[in-house]
């Protein structure tokens, strides 16, 4: 990533050796071994995937990776993958490093735990909302409130396979109904700009 700094241009890389993996769990079935491969990730965007290492709970890939790095990032990510007989890909486990600490690790042979992956904690980003609810009198006298929710813009969102065709989802959930509204997708782009207000009726 090129960076501006007192009128030079910096450029940051990342030289990785991916060594070897240890004591994955076996499959659950009769033949207990796994096909694995590992990738590295920045944020969520892959960026080099090994080799796969046949029939083993302890792949050993022994592969060098470089690249110069395109764009700001918060982690550097590894994901262990399995492939099964039907070549369908699931994860493992996964390796993520902020950014402020690669430092720590230059130079150095290093084992990590493996944390499980989840949905949540695959999230990436931030929005920027704002809300407001007031009070409506209706015709017969009854006090009924609006709830207006303005999507502003997002932020950070993470860029999978190459792109980010972002947009934003409210939904208003209650005992007796749900209602859900979306906005318009904002090609390529994991900053969008949305500025959209939805209105909900409260009871």
């Amino acid at each position: 990533m090129a960076v501006e700094e007192e009128g030079l241009r910096v450029f940051q890389s990342v030289k990785i050796k991916i060594g070897e993996a240890k004591n994955i769990p076996p499959y659950p079935g009769p033949n207990r071994m796994r096909d694995c491969y590992c990738t590295v990730n920045l944020d969520q965007e892959e960026v080099f995937r090994t080799k796969i290492v046949e029939k083993s709970l302890c792949p050993f890939y022994g592969e060098d990776f470089y690249c110069e790095i395109p764009r700001s990032f918060r982690h550097l990510s590894f994901y262990i993958f399995d492939r099964d007989v039907f070549r369908r890909d699931s994860s493992i486990g996964k390796v993520a490093v902020k950014k402020e600490d690669l430092q720590k690790y230059h130079g150095k042979d290093t084992w990590f735990q493996l944390q499980p992956v989840s949905a949540d904690s695959e999230v990436q980003g931030k929005v920027h909302l704002e809300l407001r609810l007031s009070e409506v009198i209706t015709d017969s006298g009854a006090i009924n409130h609006k709830l207006a929710t303005r999507v502003l813009e997002c932020q950070g969102l993470p860029i999978v396979n190459g792109q980010c065709d972002p947009y934003a989802a409210v939904s208003l959930l209650g005992p007796s109904r749900s209602e859900a509204k979306k906005t318009k997708v904002k090609r390529k782009n994991n900053n969008p700009q949305f500025d959209e207000t939805f209105y909900f009726e409260v009871a």
